[in-house]
């Protein structure tokens, strides 16, 4: 018997006699089944016109609550039709287009954005006949042309590490052509790769000591400050390496020496953490952050644990009596954030599988909670944190089954959940919880299937499926 029929024979069989107290509960029991009905049919509806729809999906990555919100619109429209124009008639068009799609309706998506046609040239016409002419090269000279032949040698002796031989040749190119402040960076080349990091820095110093005399271009003053800055990374010294690159800048500002000045600020911050790392001050700022714990001051407790992970940040159990501070001051996607890193450090480490199960309790987030007690218990089956957080989820989750309200947060939380969005997006599982909509005793058969159980039991677990 569908819900709105069985509904409809309780009524009837109030309206007779309104006192019977075994027709009132039936009614109440198939109002909320078709209530829990009503949801899954506007979950399923957001689900499929997201999966169905590029511009949809684009935007349930930007807001991961957009099927939830969605979703709850949707019910909206299902219990009261009319109110279908009120919703197309706010600004939100997002939800506007996400109802349209849900009710069949065709959506423009966005397409990709084409460059404007070239106007054409007028016949008999070059393109690009307005830019100004290149200027010609400059003609060498004989001796500049010896020069160019030697510096080419000593590149092809460089390339086979024969440097000596290099160093000879760029000499002689320099005799050749003692102008070309180039040649002196090349030289410096070959002392860098040989470790003769003084003789590299001396002969870049040369060079731009004769930048002016040889009124040399800003490039090749670039270069050579890039060779300096090259050199002092080999070396270890950062902020001069710094220093030479932001130098290159002022003279030719490219995108290679940007990139170059980055890496090493990276170095520079690596360099410095790692040489900030002390395990024996770090186990101290710990045991002074437990000592806060214990007294309830738990910012000072926070700040005491900060400075233990700047001095030993490989160590697991830091992170995780980070976390349990930041969960006494109801910070949990922190907390959550530093349980995370403490079981990524160390996968065997049982107290951070606990502290992340029961962060994700917290948070309304059943199925990652019970996964990663389960996680725990497969290290240590006794161990008494993980048995006990399973049993409050298993026992929450009965009680929001058993309840039959919806919990906005905890629906918000799981429609944002990349694996509970995957299930639902699942052609399969769409035609499995379609069929337990129509016929709900069909969910022991589909639990009995390896392939749908995983996929129920957690829509279960995460309240989007609700069972009697």
């Amino acid at each position: 018997m569908r819900y709105r029929e069985a509904e409809a024979t309780y009524e009837k069989g109030l309206q007779v006699d309104p006192s019977n107290t075994q027709l009132s509960e039936g009614l109440a029991q198939v109002q909320q089944q078709t209530d829990q009905f009503a949801s899954m049919q506007a979950m399923l509806a957001a689900a499929q016109a997201i999966n169905k729809h590029p511009k949809l999906a684009k935007y349930q990555q930007e807001d991961p609550e957009y099927t939830y919100r969605l979703t709850e619109i949707l019910k909206q429209v299902q219990k009261n039709p009319q109110s279908l124009k009120l919703i197309m008639a706010q600004p939100d068009v997002r939800i506007k287009e996400g109802v349209l799609a849900a009710m069949g309706g065709d959506l423009q998506e966005e397409e990709e954005e084409t460059p404007p046609p070239q106007k054409q040239q007028p016949s008999g016409s070059k393109p690009g006949a307005t830019k100004k002419p290149e200027e010609p090269a400059k003609e060498l000279t004989e001796e500049e042309k010896e020069a160019e032949a030697l510096k080419q040698k000593g590149n092809e002796l460089y390339k086979q590490k024969k440097f000596q031989e290099a160093l000879e040749a760029y000499d002689a190119a320099i005799a050749k052509n003692p102008k070309e402040i180039l040649y002196l960076n090349n030289k410096a080349a070959v002392y860098m790769e040989m470790g003769e990091y003084d003789k590299c820095l001396a002969e870049c110093q040369e060079a731009l000591d004769k930048r002016y005399e040889c009124k040399a271009d800003f490039s090749k003053v670039a270069k050579v400050y890039c060779r300096m800055a090259a050199c002092k990374t080999r070396m270890e010294q950062y902020a001069d390496a710094i220093d030479f690159y932001e130098k290159a800048l002022c003279e030719d500002n490219n995108r290679a020496t940007r990139n170059a000045l980055n890496e090493v600020k990276k170095l520079k911050e690596k360099k410095e953490r790692e040489a900030y790392i002390n395990p024996e001050l770090a186990e101290q700022h710990r045991e002074k952050g437990n000592e806060y714990f214990k007294e309830g001051n738990y910012p000072a407790a926070k700040k005491e644990y900060d400075e233990a992970i700047r001095r030993n940040p490989k160590d697991p159990k830091l992170y995780s009596n980070r976390a349990a501070a930041l969960t006494k001051l109801c910070e949990y996607p922190s907390a959550l954030k530093d349980a995370d890193t403490a079981v990524e450090l160390d996968p065997s480490f049982v107290k951070g599988w606990s502290r992340k199960g029961n962060l994700h309790m917290a948070l309304k987030e059943y199925p990652k909670a019970l996964q990663a007690f389960e996680k725990g218990l497969a290290i240590e089956p006794a161990n008494a944190e993980c048995i006990q957080g399973k049993m409050n989820v298993i026992s929450k989750v009965q009680q929001v089954q058993g309840s039959g309200e919806v919990d906005p947060e905890q629906m918000a939380h799981s429609l944002a959940d990349p694996e509970i969005q995957a299930i639902l997006k699942d052609p399969q599982m769409n035609i499995v919880l379609m069929n337990i909509q129509e016929k709900p005793e069909l969910i022991h058969e589909y639990l009995r299937d390896p392939k749908i159980k995983d996929g129920i039991n957690k829509l279960i677990t995460a309240g989007v499926l609700r069972v009697a």
